[in-house]
């Protein structure tokens, strides 16, 4: 509570021109608490009912109100204040579809048969049995689909565009006994359309979802994750993804936002090692020929504590974050194995529950396997969490890891009370590169929901202008080596009321967050009148013809063997008809 001191006054004061003169805090000390007995404890001061002269405590809410009485409300600090600044040259401007809109329908120019128009009658086509035309080669222009997602997108001016492939679709029995071919080659057509309209498509293998994980069926009825066999089948199936779609795609993502929150230890456990095998068949097979670069993005809302001059306060939010964050970070970014944070924790709680919370062990060469497997650091942020170590209200306490997560009525929130936090982006990428060092990292998706019935989304515009000011200060100020931002999310269809684009009568309608964030692109950052002019080299025009010339080099070979033989053919014809009629002279 001592974070709250004093705010909610000063805002009514300041925003809605209250005249208010005085502030009287309730209580001086611990003390009856009416209907609550001494059940809750209120006092600034801690009082010690069990001992003989009810000895007293200063809390740190003291120290806290003390400072507050002292700068007599709450001066405006420097690092709250919005900066000017650009970002680096190559800067990844992003938008999320987790699953982009898939339609196969073949095309009218595909059908073979032949029509006729009664215009009499029916008025309308009637197929002519017996007579057919001759067939020519699916073309990726025969998606409609993928055209109009492609404009919106090149109205956004983004730079990246990151969807989720769907693994149960692609191969609905887990294994390469079955293919969706269709659905494959629809995906090699958006990726090379993005090609085409430099956009460069980053493109995770699976991320789960509410219906069996997003796994085969085959997979998800026998354990899904919870079965070693899952991990043999992910890195088949990431082989066959990479082989496929590997000419077009260069930017991978292993697993997108796995859930800890749905994860057991075991799952999680088998999550990490079915990543890194994945990751080193990349390496080893595909990086030299396709020159990409892969990883996993992993969610990543940071965590608060109530009181920032609690202990308390501040080891329950360490030991969330790494429950949170680090039980799959630390193996891939950090020593190899969990943290140690987790293990004592979960030892501390094995000894005095009933239920043995087992994290498992790797081996030595898993160990080797997962330590490294990253070409780069993603995740996803949301929002800022609260926490404190009292149990206040136990509707909202996790007795587990012994935390009580608090609302601040003092923050903006959603239409789903999901918290604006600007500032809580700009701490996570300090404590990303505090424990594993100057690692590149990308923010792989950021946003928030909004209500659909209001025409200007007011709240996604304050959200996506702070949030990335936050992220420039991390990289301007602290150093963090962030080489891109993703909004989430590309339209209300895919992702209902946290779209930049509306979709209302089979018709997208930008919102108003999707031209702010545009100029935002467009202008690399915020540069202000002192901001010093950065010259960022040329970048080589994406160029289809000479990406079709470059995935078929063995034609390519072929036709010029073919014109070289024409030429020296036609170089002897030459040569000897000229020696012919020179003997006859």
């Amino acid at each position: 509570h001592c974070s709250k001191f004093g705010f909610v006054l000063s805002s009514a004061i300041r925003y809605d021109g209250v005249n208010v003169f005085g502030y009287t805090v309730w209580s001086l000390l611990d003390g009856f608490e009416w209907h609550r007995g001494y059940s809750i404890r209120r006092g600034l001061f801690y009082v010690d009912f069990q001992s003989h002269d009810k000895k007293l405590m200063p809390k740190s809410s003291v120290l806290f109100y003390q400072k507050l009485i002292e700068k007599n409300g709450f001066p405006p600090l420097p690092e709250n204040q919005p900066i000017e600044g650009i970002f680096p040259c190559g800067f990844a401007w992003g938008i999320v579809d987790n699953y982009i809109q898939v339609d196969t329908t073949p095309a009218q120019f595909l059908d073979s048969n032949v029509y006729v128009w009664d215009v009499h009658q029916t008025k309308k086509l009637i197929k002519v049995d017996g007579v057919f035309t001759s067939k020519r080669k699916r073309h990726c222009v025969d998606f409609a689909a993928i055209r109009l997602q492609i404009s919106l997108l090149r109205e956004m001016h983004v730079t990246h565009f990151h969807f989720s492939l769907k693994w149960s679709l692609i191969l609905p029995l887990g294994n390469l006994s079955v293919i969706n071919h269709t659905l494959v080659h629809y995906y090699q057509c958006f990726a090379s359309e993005l090609l085409r309209v430099n956009i460069t498509p980053v493109v995770a293998l699976w991320q789960p979802m509410a219906e069996n994980q997003e796994l085969p069926v085959s997979l998800a009825k026998y354990g899904a994750w919870e079965n070693p066999e899952t991990v043999q089948a992910f890195v088949e199936y990431a082989k066959f993804c990479f082989t496929s779609l590997g000419d077009h795609v260069k930017f991978w993502i292993t697993m997108n936002e796995p859930s800890v929150k749905n994860l057991t230890y075991t799952a999680g456990h088998n999550l990490l090692k079915a990543h890194a095998k994945a990751w080193h068949l990349y390496d080893k097979e595909f990086r030299r020929s396709q020159k990409g670069k892969i990883s996993i993005a992993l969610q990543a809302d940071w965590v608060e504590p109530a009181c920032p001059f609690s202990r308390n306060d501040q080891e329950v939010a360490d030991r969330i974050l790494e429950f949170d964050i680090g039980w799959l970070a630390e193996p891939i970014f950090g020593n190899g194995d969990y943290p140690q944070v987790m293990r004592a924790w979960l030892h501390r709680r094995n000894s005095v529950d009933l239920y043995n919370f087992h994290l498992p062990y790797f081996s030595e060469d898993e160990k080797k396997l997962i330590q490294g497997s990253f070409d780069f650091f993603a995740l996803s942020h949301y929002t800022t969490t609260l926490v404190g170590w009292e149990k206040e209200d136990a509707l909202k306490y996790d007795h587990y890891l012994e935390v009580q997560m608090i609302n601040d009525i003092t923050w903006l929130h959603s239409p789903s009370r999901a918290a604006v936090v600007p500032w809580g982006l700009r701490k996570l990428l300090k404590w990303v590169k505090s424990k594993y060092g100057d690692v590149p990292i990308y923010v792989m998706a950021n946003g928030i929901d909004d209500d659909q019935n209001m025409v200007h989304d007011k709240l996604r515009v304050y959200y996506i202008q702070n949030y990335i000011n936050e992220a420039l200060k991390a990289y301007a100020l602290d150093n963090v080596n962030l080489q891109g931002y993703f909004v989430y999310s590309f339209n209300d269809k895919t992702a209902p009321k946290y779209g930049l684009y509306s979709y209302v009568a089979n018709r997208y309608e930008p919102k108003p967050s999707m031209k702010h964030y545009r100029e935002i692109i467009d202008n690399n950052g915020f540069p202000g009148p002192e901001t010093p002019e950065l010259l960022c080299p040329e970048e080589v025009a994406s160029c289809p013809e000479c990406h079709f010339f470059r995935t078929r080099k063995s034609l390519l070979a072929f036709i010029s063997f073919i014109f070289v033989a024409f030429i020296v053919t036609i170089f002897f014809i030459t040569y000897y008809s000229r020696r012919v009629e020179r003997r006859y002279k």
